[in-house]
């Protein structure tokens, strides 16, 4: 599998806010597996590393064809427990299959999607996910409906406080909260959850994603773009109390994840 490490410095600004700071090995992140390290300023021991994978690399077994359709969510939820769980430092997706899905979730559940045909099964959801980082001992919010207005000052606020966001985008463009492209595809085939790890000093935001977009050039794993452009990909949950472990409905999914040690 094709490798590499990129660092990003992590800053505190005389407003009291958190920057990410990045330098040339920002670029060419086009790999099946990229080690993202936040590290402190000068002489500070490294702060988290998350490892991204790309989800469809040949490179995942017997789940290698469910990667490539429906990991995105896996792969995210993977990237996340890399950087906040030693135990799973060296996760890899097909073992957030078989060994963190299959040991959080009801067995009837998790049985139910994984003995589907291969077109029906499902990512995990938002819920999923979020349930899945409280059980690890990783706190967390889920949002699951919002205004965009709302959604841009919470997301930035807590980026800008130097913790990540999980979000899930889908391939419409919303303006003003009202469907204007329904094809648009930008950072989504149909659905796709990525990671916002921070802000950069001029204000846009880096995040990791499990597939690769033209738009982005040889930034692959690792992007870089506005949050309120991500924000009209961005979609707010509609049956906020919904449960399933897995995506079954878009009304049942959407929102973000505040990932937040301090909560």
């Amino acid at each position: 599998m094709d490798t590499k490490t990129v660092y990003i410095t992590k800053k505190l600004t005389e407003t009291g806010d958190y920057i990410l700071e990045t330098d040339a090995s920002f670029e060419n992140t086009d790999l099946d597996v990229l080690d993202v390290v936040i590290k402190g300023e000068i002489n500070s021991p490294d702060l988290r590393r998350f490892r991204v994978y790309y989800q469809t690399a040949p490179n995942y077994g017997r789940y290698s064809e469910y990667m490539k359709r429906h990991g995105c969510a896996c792969c995210s939820l993977t990237t996340a427990l890399t950087g906040y769980s030693d135990k799973y430092r060296e996760l890899k997706p097909e073992q957030t299959v078989d060994i963190v899905e299959a040991g959080h979730f009801a067995k009837a559940s998790y049985m139910l999607n994984y003995k589907k045909p291969m077109m029906l099964q499902m990512p995990v959801s938002l819920y999923g996910i979020s349930r899945i980082l409280a059980l690890e001992g990783i706190r967390n919010r889920y949002v699951g409906d919002f205004s965009d207005k709302a959604a841009s000052a919470d997301i930035r606020t807590h980026l800008l406080s130097g913790m990540p966001v999980i979000v899930e985008t889908s391939r419409m463009r919303r303006e003003n909260g009202i469907v204007v492209d329904k094809n648009d595809k930008k950072y989504a085939g149909s659905y796709h959850t990525q990671i916002l790890l921070g802000m950069t000093e001029a204000g846009k935001v880096i995040f990791t994603d499990s597939a690769n977009r033209v738009w982005s050039g040889t930034r692959q794993r690792l992007k870089m773009s506005e949050l309120d452009d991500i924000i009209k990909y961005m979609f707010p949950q509609k049956n906020t109390d919904d449960a399933h472990p897995y995506f079954s409905h878009r009304s049942n999914t959407g929102g973000y994840i505040l990932i937040d040690e301090a909560l």
